[in-house]
């Protein structure tokens, strides 16, 4: 009775994930251009991160799931900057009130995102547009870039454990 519940719940849980989009190796829309601006002005492309697996996850603040994110984010941003395989990216989409509603949203959620860095997305060609093909419209929406700046997996939602399991799929790909 107890592994059907477990089961239940965890399926239930992927569920408000969204369905996960996996593109295999040879298929992967090239990434490397996709660029950023971090809490602390500096700028980064998926270029730059070559050799490393990346997660940008594009989140606001008024959203319940993003929230639900955030503290994963936060850990495994601590993580992979500590093993040096991982780079996590979580990249703020609120217009209103930058950067000083988002300063005082991490302010306020601290003590759950601890040194959490947040980032901004460039415009142009390095933008999330003219590298996806589209803006985004829906929250949080996540990104998996595989260790040659190629995007690996996507989906839009919060899924508990759903980032790591896809994270581990890609690092257990030969490089």
């Amino acid at each position: 009775m107890f592994k059907w519940l477990l089961c239940a719940l965890l399926c239930s849980l992927r569920l408000l994930a969204g369905e996960v989009e996996r593109t295999p190796p040879g298929k992967r829309a090239d990434l490397t251009q996709l660029g950023f601006v971090d809490s602390n002005g500096r700028k980064c492309q998926i270029g730059d991160l070559k050799g490393k697996v990346v997660v940008v996850d594009f989140w606001v603040k008024w959203c319940g799931p993003c929230r639900q994110a955030l503290p994963e984010l936060a850990f495994l941003q601590k993580e992979g900057q500590a093993k040096g395989n991982l780079v996590v990216i979580p990249c703020n989409l609120d217009d209103d009130g930058w950067p000083q509603g988002v300063m005082q949203f991490v302010r306020q959620n601290q003590k759950a995102l601890p040194g959490f860095v947040y980032y901004r997305p460039m415009v142009g060609r390095q933008g999330i547009n003219a590298n996806l093909g589209a803006d985004i419209d829906a929250y949080p929406t996540t990104l998996v870039i595989d260790r040659e700046g190629k995007l690996a997996s996507r989906w839009s939602g919060y899924g508990q454990g759903l980032l790591v399991q896809e994270i581990n799929a890609v690092l257990q790909e030969a490089p």
